[in-house]
């Protein structure tokens, strides 16, 4: 998607942190990096678990929590499943080098923080519905995202350039729980040797429901985020409707439920 982007004439950079947005008569004017400001009249911001800390340095509201979710890979095997499948515990799907990607269908991990205390009012409905589908841990993150800054100005170091990063652990209680599960579910796994672990930050809303909108108290700027778990299957129609969304465009599907003022309070 990257390249094909570029094809149609846009410029990526990486390790290049955005660190806030400037407002000429309260509308967007520039988008300030750590290499510099860029002028532009929109800004989109799609920084996936960092969108909350993003927004809550421009003074803007946003009910966003991490979760972690822990994945493994096996060796390549012979197994006559070639659909991503899930259920009873497990997920798992096919991949190119003849092995498979597997997970614990049922628990993320959700990792006390500061913010789970901030948004509680906005997420105590969903948790009181949900919390049978979460494994809560107190660790070291909730003293990393405590030392990190929630304001900056945007010609000193942000968050973004402390930790360039999210790279985390994965849980072994979720890795043991869906292997098991694996083996009850598929036997003929119970001798393929698992040969990575990873884990990724999911950005989660209160109604599990992305936003995918324009800010209306500063124009110019929008978010795409909140996927809750979904966002590369829900990436390119999600691109093709926020780049409608920003082009002033009719929606190619109703975008209200994605909008951003459900979130105000």
């Amino acid at each position: 998607m990257a390249q094909a982007a570029q094809r149609r004439g846009v410029m990526v950079f990486e390790n290049c942190a955005a660190r806030g947005v400037e407002t000429s008569a309260g509308v967007v004017s520039h988008i300030v990096t750590e290499r510099g400001a860029v002028k532009c009249d929109a800004v989109v911001l799609a920084g996936g678990a960092w969108s909350r800390r993003f927004c809550f340095n421009m003074g803007i509201h946003l009910p966003q929590l991490m979760v972690l979710n822990s994945v493994m890979r096996s060796a390549p095997f012979d197994y006559d499943m070639k659909h991503s499948v899930a259920g009873s515990g497990v997920a798992l799907r096919k991949r190119h080098d003849g092995g498979y990607t597997i997970a614990d269908d049922t628990y993320n991990t959700a990792d006390i923080s500061p913010d789970s205390f901030r948004l509680l009012p906005d997420f105590a409905g969903t948790l009181m519905e949900n919390w049978r589908d979460f494994r809560f841990r107190v660790g070291p993150r909730f003293w990393g995202e405590a030392k990190l800054k929630r304001r900056w100005a945007l010609d000193e170091q942000s968050p973004f350039e402390q930790v360039r990063i999210l790279d985390p652990v994965p849980h072994k209680a979720n890795l043991n729980s869906g292997l098991k599960a694996l083996h009850r579910v598929h036997p003929a796994f119970k001798h393929v040797p698992m040969l990575d672990t990873w884990a990724g930050a999911i950005d989660v809303t209160p109604d599990i429901v992305p936003v995918i909108s324009a800010v209306d108290s500063t124009p110019g700027f929008f978010m795409a985020t909140g996927f809750s778990g979904h966002g590369f299957g829900l990436g390119p129609g999600a691109g093709k409707l926020m780049a409608e969304i920003v082009t002033g465009e009719e929606p190619c599907v109703d975008a209200s439920p994605f909008g951003y003022d459900r979130c105000v309070r």
